[in-house]
């Protein structure tokens, strides 16, 4: 696949800097619309060919960046290799605005035909680390306690020790009581399920699922990067108000993400991922993320920008 890796990175630095003046603002069109317009610019410098398959647009009214868009310096070149971009110049909105954690800057590349794209806006998601992944096979349809008791076998974990992180939403009153019922912990988050994904395959976070409905543009970046971590993943869309219909497939890393992929990540406000960005006498501080899957390369970056 085409290493765009860095190019992809200073993309979703470029994102998270604008968006981070419009922090605690309480203006949620601004902060969109600079984010996006920042993150569009970045990547029509990039020497690629690239179309955006997972955007902005359809649910939050954005300004652009919608799936089917082409960017990059060879978007027009007839006999380029395009190569396919799921995005969110904010995953996170709400607390960039309100200043509250966990604001990202997230974009996943995949190869041609290589990333799953779907209308849909909410789907039910399982994450959780290498270590699960390797000793036992979790489903999705499986009642929240047998899953526990999965992860227990996988972790040598008490279920009193096993922490799921869910979003906190009316539709997750069912499992939240299942899950207190066998005595498991929770961590409930406000926004930004694509960090408590993550977290599950970082040993220091003590994550160890993420569970429950969520964006589904969200869903496919995060199989990526749950693809670049060697993690689990799986998901199966949801209908509209966010229900689940006991029918509905469940889709694995590889029938979100055929082949290999990179994903890049940048901190818009402090989370327990990355951190937000900082201003110093000396210019903008950044924290980011990017990973590549075929090598499994993962780089934690501070970068200090001038101007």
């Amino acid at each position: 696949m085409l290493n765009v890796t860095l190019d992809s990175l200073r993309a979703t630095e470029a994102a998270a800097l604008a968006a981070s003046k419009w922090v605690g603002t309480g203006d949620k069109l601004s902060a969109d619309k600079a984010a996006t317009e920042a993150m569009r610019d970045r990547l029509n410098r990039i020497d690629f060919a690239a179309k955006i398959v997972i955007g902005e647009g359809k649910k939050d009214e954005s300004f652009g960046l919608f799936s089917g868009e082409k960017v990059g310096l060879r978007a027009h070149d007839a006999d380029a290799v395009f190569c396919e971009l799921a995005i969110d110049p904010i995953d996170g909105t709400r607390p960039t605005v309100t200043s509250g954690p966990e604001a990202l800057s997230v974009l996943a590349v995949g190869e041609e035909n290589g990333l799953f794209a779907t209308e849909a806006y909410y789907m039910n998601k399982l994450a959780y680390g290498p270590e699960i992944a390797s000793r036992v096979t979790l489903s999705l349809t499986d009642p929240i306690e047998k899953t526990i008791e999965l992860v227990s076998k996988a972790t040598g974990k008490d279920a009193s020790h096993i922490i799921v992180c869910i979003l906190d939403r009316p539709r997750h009153e069912s499992v939240i009581k299942s899950l207190r019922r066998i005595g498991t912990r929770i961590k409930l988050i406000q926004d930004c399920d694509i960090s408590g994904a993550i977290a599950t395959c970082l040993p220091d976070s003590g994550i160890d699922l993420l569970y429950g409905v969520g964006g589904a543009p969200e869903a496919v970046i995060t199989a990526c990067a749950m693809k670049c971590l060697k993690g689990g993943f799986l998901a199966q869309i949801a209908a509209d108000d966010g229900t689940l219909q006991p029918s509905s497939r469940v889709y694995s890393i590889d029938d979100m993400v055929h082949g290999e992929c990179a994903f890049a990540a940048t901190g818009i406000t402090t989370g327990s991922l990355l951190k937000g960005v900082r201003f110093t006498r000396r210019g903008p501080v950044t924290t980011s993320v990017v990973m590549r899957s075929e090598s499994g390369t993962v780089r934690w970056v501070t970068a200090h920008h001038g101007n």
